[in-house]
């Protein structure tokens, strides 16, 4: 059913129920009213009748008055007497009322012999006769206590049932709604979610309404990105399959180039030897080339880190150790500082490989006799002297629950352009700077193994300061 005329039947019936159960009650306490007035008028005929005999005697109506006790006990709470002699004077008033008061004679003879139909009381007036004469008269009143009573509970009762029945209306409503509306709309968000994490969901919803619809084009849709995944990941395993089965061909004739390019070096004459050097520079530029492709591609598809947690202070000084005679034969000046608290979770083969493309790079790009600085720093310690203030306001923002990881070197400067590019595949800065050119995806490689572990990854350069790659790496919960 079509969700508007579930809800144009719904509100209906919500209005109908209340409705109707009003009219019933209504009802059933006029029916309970009608039968009670029958039962009222009955008694106070039976109770006229009983009085009339007793207050027809011509002995109450003369003075001195004498004191009777007119009443029975079981009327003494529903039953009022008065007694009037002929000129409207009160000569007796079961409730203790003043004597001696008289009434008008138009209020005297006024509906005589007629019972007064009352809500609260039945009310008899008739005169008394002695020989023809009229000597007095009598009003017996007969209070409707069943009645008034029955009303005020009837009442009570009418109102208790009808709000009782609202309340279990508008709770029923309100169930319905919820297993209607709010029940799958939460299953379809917690579906969402799940299929957001990579878990697998299933939404048995059999309803043909518009809820029914979305979640049907909800488990579509998870379907056909299902399929896209599988032909994606399919084909990002073919080319890996590819790069892995050319790069593994392609080493082979390498090595061997490789080994015939150092026998002729070993043999040949000096210019011979210049070209077979150059040959076996080349061969390894390619077998770098085809490594770090192989990488890349890895790195680029769903690879899985093989995270542990280390000792930060520990794991830094490993890390960072074994450039100082690197950078000794290139006769650059190196600096090296580690201030680092706490635990982390890396995976340390690719770390390692982080730190070397950076030092490679940093090595490749300064001149002698100039300095390259490293370091590794956790946020309760300061920044080193050699980061200049502008580098440090970038660095600010990032430091809260990390460890960074800072490389500089006084190269020269690279341009605003090739920083927003440089950590694309295969970018390479102007060949202009250094005759050594690498193969353009070391920084690649190092962004996505940052990616990978949470971090994140700054460049910044400048011709005064140089240029600093900081890379930072989430501390682990708890170790604040």
């Amino acid at each position: 059913m079509r969700i508007k005329k579930w809800l144009t039947l719904s509100y209906i019936t919500v209005a109908l129920i209340p409705i109707l159960t009003g009219m019933m009650l209504f009802l059933w306490m006029k029916s309970y009213n009608e039968q009670t007035e029958i039962d009222d008028y009955i008694n106070s005929i039976k109770k006229f009748e009983k009085y009339d005999k007793l207050l027809s005697s011509k002995e109450f109506y003369a003075y001195p008055f004498k004191e009777v006790d007119f009443i029975d006990e079981e009327d003494r709470n529903s039953t009022k007497i008065v007694i009037y002699d002929k000129n409207g004077i009160r000569l007796y008033s079961s409730i203790n009322e003043s004597v001696l008061y008289s009434i008008s004679k138009e209020q005297l003879y006024s509906n005589l012999y007629e019972i007064k139909h009352g809500f609260r009381a039945d009310t008899l007036k008739k005169p008394v006769f002695d020989r023809g004469n009229i000597i007095g008269f009598y009003e017996v009143t007969i209070l409707r206590t069943k009645i008034i009573q029955g009303v005020n509970s009837g009442t009570i009762v009418v109102i208790s049932i009808f709000i009782i029945v609202f309340i279990a209306v508008l709770i029923w409503m309100i169930k319905l709604m919820d297993r209607k509306f709010n029940k799958p709309l939460l299953l379809l968000i917690d579906s969402i979610k799940d299929f957001a994490k990579g878990e697998e969901t299933c939404i048995n919803y059999m309803s043909k309404d518009e809820i029914g619809e979305l979640i049907n084009h909800f488990n579509d849709m998870k379907k056909k990105i299902k399929e896209k995944d599988y032909e994606i990941e399919r084909e990002q395993k073919s080319k890996e399959y590819m790069i892995a089965a050319i790069s593994h061909d392609l080493k082979t004739p390498l090595t061997s180039i490789r080994a015939y390019s150092e026998l002729i070096i070993s043999k040949a004459e000096e210019t011979s030897k210049r070209y077979a050097l150059s040959i076996l520079n080349k061969c390894d530029y390619m077998s770098n080339m085809l490594e770090d492709l192989l990488m890349y591609t890895i790195l680029s598809s769903n690879y899985i880190m093989d995270f542990v947690n280390v000792d930060g202070e520990e794991f830094f000084q490993m890390l960072l150790s074994g450039y100082e005679e690197v950078c000794e034969k290139s006769n650059i000046n190196y600096n090296a500082e580690i201030n680092v608290k706490g635990n982390y979770k890396v995976d340390v083969k690719q770390m390692i490989r982080i730190v070397d493309n950076l030092m490679s790079n940093a090595i490749k790009y300064t001149g002698e006799g100039k300095s390259i600085h490293m370091g590794a720093f956790s946020e309760e310690f300061s920044l080193p002297d050699w980061i200049c203030e502008e580098e440090e306001k970038k660095l600010k923002e990032f430091r809260k629950n990390t460890a960074v990881i800072l490389i500089k070197n006084q190269g020269e400067e690279i341009a605003k352009e090739d920083i927003d590019r440089i950590l694309e595949p295969f970018y390479k800065v102007d060949n202009s700077r250094n005759k050594k050119v690498g193969t353009g995806l070391g920084l690649s490689i190092v962004k996505l193994i940052i990616n990978k572990h949470n971090g994140r990854m700054i460049i910044s350069s400048s011709k005064e300061s140089g240029t600093l790659i900081a890379c930072f790496i989430i501390r682990e919960r708890g170790e604040l």
